[in-house]
């Protein structure tokens, strides 16, 4: 229930602070005084959406915060919870500022929290009915809603199972094209792997085989100077660069026994001179073995020219064919073994939609039964409402389309008869703006019990109603005020009569702007302010006898 609120720098609320009670809340005023800024407040509290033009004071920001009691509400403390908020006794405060530049900002008791877990949580303790409720009702989808909250009927199971009938459908589609997608893809996969395969081609061994067929191309110019390179350095002729470099070293080392710092040069010198011959030596070794095979070149080139045409097949360098080779293979592999099973998917399809459909059984049989409940019980309020001889029928029929749907297998519409001997006409067709409300706040009251919501406000519902027909309404709402807590902006003292808790709104100027004040009334101030409300600006002795009996009427508050 509503323990409090705050509010501050709202409309032409400069700040408010009240506590609340259960049992049946009225709000009265004198018309033009905002009986319904406290309701409005609430609603930014429960997620609405706001912006800065709200506040009084445009340099100020609005700041809005309601003190629920959530300790009944199994699904609210449920949701609390998978906020990860702390609600120590169900305590809920649940606060929203909005800032001059038009940011919003939410909290749950204290933690920044997104707009929407405010909405959440607040529709699962809050049920606001205004006005702009009877439009709504003639929508279908708000029938709908009203009658499977009725019914206590499990919707989110049921649209769960459609959601995961939808994904597995989805998922089917998926993997058929998926099938006929993947079955040219193995195609020319093992098209280009059996290719490589062929080519069986090393790691390094592309390089391998042009470094050789480049030899193979020089090879009399690699024998050739290899072999006169070689007899330049000790070959059999005068001016061999070994022989010279002997006699150079004969030369230096008679010099090293006049002076022996001669002795390193000297042996710089003789290491060249081995060094020398030993080049000599592999140069001779190496001119031996090089030599020109016609029939290997011909097989390198023949290599080499495969190579490259699968490289450019492919649009890749002719040594990353290896690396591509190890690619395909693992793609080949991922496509032979990782794959959806169409069958599979059937299957699965076949057993959720078995589930969905006796569920939504269940629920279009939830659905009869509460209708004739609605039809009976809402009928019943039309009589005592001013609609003596009306009816009210829920149609319930099966869908034409048996697909599975988000809100079961049923078509449904709420018709009506407002008066005695007249046809059964769809809610939408009702014409009369007295007779909607009313038939409305029938519909309302009738459900409210079943919605397991705690505090219920109604905003000047009873628009169209007056006499005998608005004190029925005042009793109706005070016998739904044991069951939850109720809060009704009224215009009508019959109504406000039947309140056990009674708040006034009114007006006053406060340096050179009007501010509103609500206050709490005692029992004189509610004996003045029904008075106020029966007879209009001047207040006789009459009046004021009325509205004290009204009040003596009333029954005692719950305990």
């Amino acid at each position: 229930m509503l323990k409090s609120i705050f509010i501050s720098n709202f409309a032409i609320i400069d700040e408010l602070e009240l506590d609340f009670s259960s049992g049946m809340n009225v709000l009265t005023g004198e018309t033009g005084t905002g009986k319904s800024i406290m309701i409005d407040a609430l609603n930014l509290a429960l997620g609405t959406r706001a912006d800065s033009s709200m506040a009084r004071n445009p340099e100020h920001r609005i700041e809005i915060a309601a003190t629920l009691d959530a300790s009944h509400t199994p699904a609210a403390l449920r949701r609390l919870e998978e906020h990860s908020v702390d609600a120590d006794n169900g305590h809920c405060v649940l606060r929203r500022v909005i800032t001059k530049d038009g940011k919003s900002r939410a909290y749950i008791n204290g933690s920044p929290c997104p707009v929407m877990h405010l909405r959440g949580i607040g529709e699962l303790l809050v049920d606001v009915c205004g006005q702009h409720e009877f439009q709504s009702l003639m929508r279908r989808d708000k029938q709908r809603e009203l009658l499977d909250g009725f019914a206590g009927n499990e919707m989110e199971s049921l649209a769960a199972l459609f959601r995961h009938w939808k994904d597995l459908d989805r998922q089917l589609q998926r993997a058929e094209e998926n099938r006929e997608n993947a079955r040219s893809q193995l195609e020319l996969l093992r098209y280009q792997h059996q290719e490589l395969e062929q080519l069986n081609l090393d790691e390094g061994e592309y390089e391998t085989i042009c470094n050789r067929h480049v030899q193979l191309i020089h090879a009399k110019e690699l024998n050739e100077g290899s072999l006169l390179i070689s007899d330049r350095l000790a070959g059999d002729r005068d001016d061999a660069i070994c022989d010279t470099t002997g006699q150079l070293l004969a030369e230096l080392e008679k010099l090293s026994t006049h002076d022996p710092s001669l002795k390193g040069p000297l042996e710089d010198l003789h290491a060249a001179q081995i060094q020398l011959g030993e080049t000599a030596r592999m140069l001779r070794d190496y001119s031996e073995r090089i030599s020109a095979d016609p029939q290997e070149l011909s097989g390198l080139e023949d290599r080499l020219c495969v190579i490259e045409d699968i490289a450019r097949k492919h649009g890749v360098r002719p040594a990353e064919l290896t690396t591509l080779r190890a690619s395909i293979a693992a793609r080949l592999d991922d496509l032979e073994t990782r794959h959806e099973d169409p069958d599979a998917i059937r299957e699965a399809i076949h057993e959720t939609e078995r589930d969905y459909r006796a569920l939504a059984a269940k629920i279009s049989a939830a659905r009869q039964a509460a209708a004739e409940r609605l039809d009976e019980n809402i009928t019943g309020s039309m009589q005592t409402l001013g609609m003596q001889g009306g009816r009210f029928h829920i149609e319930v029929q099966s869908r034409k389309s048996s697909e599975p749907g988000p809100n079961g297998l049923d078509e449904l519409q709420f018709l009506v008869s407002t008066n005695p001997g007249q046809a059964l006409r769809p809610l939408s067709k009702v014409v009369s703006g007295g007779e909607l409300s009313r038939l409305s706040l029938a519909i309302q009251i009738t459900t409210a019990n079943n919605l397991g919501i705690p505090t219920l406000i109604f905003d000047e519902v009873d628009t169209g109603v007056g006499g005998a027909t608005a004190e029925i309404v005042g009793k109706h709402l005070r016998e739904l005020s044991y069951n939850a807590q109720i809060f009704c902006v009224t215009h009508l003292a019959q109504v406000a009569a039947q309140a056990h808790h009674h708040y006034k709104v009114s007006k006053y100027e406060h340096d050179s702007s009007v501010r509103a004040k609500i206050s709490h009334l005692g029992k004189q101030g509610r004996i003045d302010e029904l008075a106020r409300m029966l007879g209009g600006i001047e207040m006789t002795r009459n009046t004021q006898e009325h509205a004290r009996e009204m009040l003596q009427q009333t029954q005692s508050p719950p305990a």
